[in-house]
C-alpha cells in the first residue's frame, strides 16, 4: 500500500553523513519497510551490498515490504521503474515513477504506477499531520569508528 502524503518539509538542509544504524536492500528478498520509509523522509542511507550512498533517486529496484510506504511532498526523492510486493498481502506496485518534488505543500508526482492486489484509496495523495523534522545535523545521526 502507498501512500503519499502532502506535508510540511523535513530540514531544509540534507544530511551530512549516511544513516548508520539502517541499511537499503532493493533486492525483494529483505524487508525493505523501514529504510524505503525513512529514505522517502530524507533520510541519506546506503545500499546494503555494496555500501554506496543510496542518492535521491532510486532506479530499477524491487522493494519486499511488510506495511504501509508514506511519500511525503518536499524531500526530493524520485523512485523510478521500480516494483513494491507485500507478499503477505498479495499485493505488488509497479511504476512508473513517483517524485516528492521540493515543494512539501505539494502532493507528491505519480505517473503511469500500476496496484495489482491493493485496497480502493492506495497511492492517492492525502493530508497528514506536519512532520517534525528530524535533527540532521546530530554527530549521533553518523556512523563513526
Amino acid at each position: 500500500m502507498v501512500f503519499v502524503s502532502v506535508a510540511s518539509a523535513l530540514a531544509a538542509e540534507a544530511p551530512q553523513c549516511a544513516r548508520g544504524d539502517m541499511v537499503l536492500w532493493g533486492d525483494g528478498r529483505h524487508d525493505d519497510t523501514t529504510a524505503l520509509n525513512a529514505w522517502l523522509r530524507g533520510d541519506n542511507l546506503v545500499w546494503a551490498a555494496s555500501g554506496e550512498p543510496v542518492g535521491e533517486t532510486i532506479a530499477g529496484q524491487t522493494f519486499r515490504l511488510s506495511s504501509a510506504i508514506y511519500v511525503p511532498g518536499g524531500t526530493g526523492r524520485r523512485l523510478e521503474r521500480f516494483r513494491l510486493i507485500w507478499p503477505e498481502r498479495g499485493e505488488t506496485v509497479t511504476g512508473g515513477m513517483v517524485r516528492s518534488g521540493e515543494d512539501p505543500n505539494a502532493a507528491p508526482v505519480v505517473s503511469g504506477v500500476a496496484i495489482i492486489g491493493g485496497d480502493p484509496g492506495e497511492g492517492v495523495p492525502l493530508e497528514t499531520p506536519d512532520i517534525t523534522p528530524l535533527p540532521r545535523r546530530d554527530p549521533a545521526r553518523c556512523a563513526v569508528s
